[in-house]
């Protein structure tokens, strides 16, 4: 038994790290995006009507921010 138990401990741990790295690739930072980036994100966004979504929400809000 103590054997199965090590066995699935490192397994475990490799398949942590993997999921974080796919998760950090998901979108580029609001902040670092320049106007023109903000503007076809957001279209896109509202052509797949996702407009209730969160990710939406922080463009937009980004947008007003800069002005543009």
């Amino acid at each position: 038994m103590p054997e199965e138990a090590q066995n699935t401990q490192p397994a475990e741990q490799a398949a942590a790290p993997e999921g974080g790295q796919a998760a950090g690739k998901k979108n580029k930072k609001i902040n670092r995006l320049d106007p023109g980036e903000l503007s076809s994100r957001i279209e896109a966004i509202e052509a797949s009507a996702m407009t209730g979504s969160k990710y939406y929400k922080h463009l937009l809000q980004r947008k007003r921010e800069l002005g543009s």
